[in-house]
């Protein structure tokens, strides 16, 4: 481990790319592979853009990924206390999440850090459908989420001169129904000359929450928040050195969230106050180092660390009660990368990675820790006047015993195929074998709920004995240009997956409950996507459809049974135009989610979810002051369907604050 990250330090790049300057063309370099249009892609690939962003009044990357159909997100709620994310009827654990290339640690209690990371300094959001552990390892069986950050060294001066930019925004939001405000601050700025530049990019978003008085037989006079107050703040900053062998760059990241919350306003749990205080730090260097025109090395050494405090709170009188538990890990992970453009068609990527993770906390005996490294091969190869693409790759990972837990081996094939027969039309087909394997907390965890009575009553232990997660997983697609006007996407997909990891009631009759991590089950997901999109001098749109059934097999019943917590119809739609002659432009986007069923095995379903969002933008002073207002949730909760006990959008879902108006501004400067 340790020769492999001294020479990551010393001679490599990575994916916080940057760009390479030749005579007629500029090359950027992903985490992936040369930056392509998305009809060039192999495989099947979603971006959300800075612009859409922006539009949409999305504050953190969930946000962002809501207009999405391929991807459910969802916030905590009544029904699920964690925040969630879900591709290809796989959730939490199974969609992996990063920043620049860079892995982002995910919560301790199964909820997502998407909700923690603000969208400042995004340029774009590209999602990548379906199991790609070849080159991004575990946790990808139902896709990834890379999120690219802007490069603002590309637009350093080229001679000594220093170029000085930045931006402002500011953002001041109303809720009517609960009278309640918000508020969002962020910046950048950026500084650099010929070699030498830096980016700083920062943010604070507060939303102080309505605090509501009651009063109960059993606590008397209990204070409350209406809705969840939050305070998030982000701070990132690079300072990198660029030249003709291609650049190197440090970097460190720091986020701070605090969110508290009430969920049940009855019974014992009357006023019960949940406080969820998060931080994380990141820290490290990456470069790349040009060795002609067909070669190059890329990759990072970073060190990430997490901590995570969650206090519950019961004000019920006598029956009041407190409980807190906290957590923190410490990851550190190197990846080194050699790009190698064979000929004409043949492009070539080759690398290694590992990454050392350890975790502790009160709900941990001692620090775990584990090890997986990693070898990696993908070819892109371009056959018939390019109208066929062939990409196939593998993955060799080896994780060693550490305290105790089982070795781990694992190879997963992947083979892509794009056929463009013309410029308009392009079929995509790909198989891919996942893994996941058994997170820390699933081998060692000792988690105690005593939240609620009865079976809510429980401890779930870990078991580092566990398997890794295998899937199979296929994926096509039809995509076609209709005469430049509007462009439609078709795909399905199937996933099927062994040694499912699952908590298992082990102990019944004990009080409080006894459940265990078991490799028990195995499951199947499949579905399809369906989206159309126009983009024409004033005017663009795209809807989409999503369809996901998720099955797991119950051995006991011999049968298969409906998987919850899945989203099985969604809709999303947006538009946007701009007016003649004032030059503003006005957007809305819509989002339907049909219920969702939330037991396994039970009749229990949520509400559905129905979402209505617009803005109005006017750029003055050469598009230098940009003056936005946008209206969230204006159809106030309004929607078709309650839950199976009668709960409403609002209440289920946890949107006490109704419809919200919203008025900012962004300058940006530049010398």
């Amino acid at each position: 481990m340790i020769p492999f990250a001294a020479f990551s330090l010393f001679f490599t790049g990575y994916a916080r790319s940057q760009v390479i300057e030749e005579e007629d063309a500029v090359i950027e370099v992903s985490a992936q592979k040369l930056v392509q249009e998305i009809s060039e892609l192999v495989e099947q690939k979603s971006v959300v853009s800075e612009e859409e962003i922006q539009k949409s009044g999305a504050k953190t990357v969930g946000d962002a990924l809501k207009n999405l159909p391929e991807i459910t997100v969802s916030n905590a709620s009544a029904g699920n206390a964690n925040e969630s994310i879900s591709m290809q009827g796989l959730g939490n654990g199974y969609v992996k999440i990063m920043i620049d290339g860079v892995a982002v640690s995910s919560d301790f209690d199964g909820s997502t850090p998407i909700f923690q990371i603000p969208v400042e300094n995004i340029e774009r959001i590209e999602v990548t459908k379906g199991a790609d552990s070849v080159l991004y390892g575990s946790e990808s069986m139902g896709g990834t989420i890379n999120i690219i950050t802007k490069k603002n060294a590309e637009n350093a001066d080229s001679e000594e001169n220093v170029k000085i930019s930045g931006s402002l925004t500011e953002e001041f939001g109303y809720s009517p129904a609960i009278s309640n405000w918000k508020n969002y601050l962020a910046g950048t700025f950026f500084a650099g000359g010929k070699n030498l530049s830096n980016s700083l990019a920062a943010c604070l978003n507060y939303v102080p929450g309505k605090e509501k008085t009651t009063f109960d037989a059993l606590a008397g006079k209990i204070t409350y928040f209406e809705n969840t107050q939050k305070i998030l703040g982000f701070a990132c900053d690079t300072l990198t050195w660029k030249d003709n062998w291609g650049n190197v760059a440090i970097y460190g990241l720091y986020a701070d969230s605090d969110q508290k919350s009430n969920f049940t306003k009855t019974g014992y749990d009357k006023g019960a106050e949940m406080d969820y205080r998060s931080f994380r730090g990141e820290g490290g260097l990456n470069a790349k180092y040009i060795f002609g025109d067909n070669f190059y090395l890329d990759g990072f050494s970073a060190g990430k660390f997490y901590y995570m405090k969650t206090s519950y709170d019961v004000k019920a009188g006598v029956y009041s009660s407190s409980s807190s538990t906290d957590s923190n890990s410490c990851d550190w992970e190197s990846d080194i990368r050699a790009h190698w453009k064979l000929n004409e068609s043949n492009d070539l990527i080759f690398g290694a990675n590992a990454d050392l993770e350890s975790i502790d906390g009160s709900s941990f005996g001692e620090r775990k820790y584990a090890l997986e490294t990693a070898f990696f091969a993908q070819d892109t190869i371009l056959l018939f006047d390019e109208k066929l693409s062939v990409v196939p790759g593998f993955r060799l990972n080896y994780s060693p015993e550490i305290q105790g837990s089982s070795t781990n081996f694992m190879a997963t094939p992947k083979l892509a195929l794009k056929y463009a027969p013309t410029e308009y039309t392009a079929f995509r087909l790909s198989y891919g074998m996942g893994y996941k394997m058994p997170s820390l907390k699933e081998k060692h965890w000792i988690f105690r709920h005593s939240y609620a009575p009865g079976a809510g009553n429980f401890i779930l232990y870990g078991n580092p004995d566990l398997k890794s997660e295998k899937s199979h997983s296929l994926n096509a697609e039809i995509e076609k240009n209709v005469a430049n006007y509007f462009k439609i996407n078709l795909g399905g997909y199937f996933n099927y997956i062994i040694d499912l990891i699952d908590s298992v009631v082990i102990d019944a009759t004990s009080s409080p409950q006894i459940r265990e991590y078991q490799n028990v089950d195995k499951a199947i997901t499949y579905g399809g996507e369906v989206s159309a999109c126009t983009e024409l001098e004033r005017f663009k749109g795209k809807i989409g459809y999503a369809l996901t059934e998720a099955k797991s097999f119950n051995d006991s019943s011999d049968e298969w049974q409906d998987l919850a917590l899945r989203v099985r119809h969604r809709v999303t739609a947006g538009a946007e135009y701009l007016i003649p002659v004032i030059e503003t432009s006005v957007s809305a986007n819509v989002q339907w989610n049909s219920k969702q069923l939330l037991s396994t095995g039970t009749d229990y379903y949520s509400p559905d979810y129905l979402m209505l969002n617009a803005s109005l933008s006017k750029k003055f002073f050469d598009e230098k002051l940009e003056v936005y207002f946008g209206a969230d949730n204006i159809l106030g909760n309004k929607h078709f369907k309650k839950g199976t006990n009668g709960e409403n959008q609002e209440k289920y879902y946890g949107l006490e604050d109704g419809t919200t108006l919203r008025l900012g501004a962004k300058l940006k400067v530049e010398r």
